[in-house]
């Protein structure tokens, strides 16, 4: 025989060898381990149920959109609700102080936080939330807002805007 080939006849007959061996050591083992009965090995093997799932895209988030682009339509949007002075206060930091009527188009001055007066008509823009002012009356002006909730639902309010007790007497006399 020749070399290469007596070398090719040994590895086949040592993995020959070695495969037998591993089959008595298996053997040799479980008779070694006590054998369980057939109820316990029944328990040991979990059945695998395949559960159904589904996945709804509704109310989240889409993941490509970045969010600065979300961030900058908010801005944006709250920019233009109100150009205005009056649209950087809030409404209840307004004070109506007088109120003009009898007039074809009623006019009232509010003040501003800040002690700068503004003269407002039905239609001004008034407030952060964007209201305009739906009507000027004796003593009150009523402002129409939108106010958006938790859920994303919007709802109109009213708010009126009345002019302090003392003010209202005065002018009455």
């Amino acid at each position: 025989m020749t070399r290469p080939n007596l070398c090719a006849s040994l590895a086949v007959v040592a993995l020959l060898a070695g495969c037998g061996e591993e089959k008595k050591k298996a053997t040799a083992t479980a008779a070694v381990r006590p054998a369980a009965p057939a109820a316990a090995r029944a328990e040991e093997k979990p059945q695998l149920v395949a559960a159904e799932w589904s996945y709804s895209s509704a109310g989240k988030r889409d993941p490509f959109r970045s969010f600065l682009a979300e961030v900058a339509e908010t801005s944006h949007a709250l920019a233009q609700k109100c150009p205005t002075p009056l649209g950087r206060f809030e409404l209840e930091q307004l004070k109506l102080v007088a109120v003009v009527t009898g007039l074809d188009d009623p006019v009232a001055m509010v003040e501003a936080p800040n002690g700068i007066g503004y003269s407002v008509r039905r239609g001004v823009c008034v407030g952060r939330n964007g209201g305009v002012v739906s009507a000027v009356r004796g003593g009150e002006v009523v402002v129409a807002e939108w106010a958006t909730r938790a859920d994303g639902t919007r709802d109109k309010t009213q708010t009126v805007l009345r002019l302090p007790k003392e003010a209202s007497l005065n002018l009455e006399e």
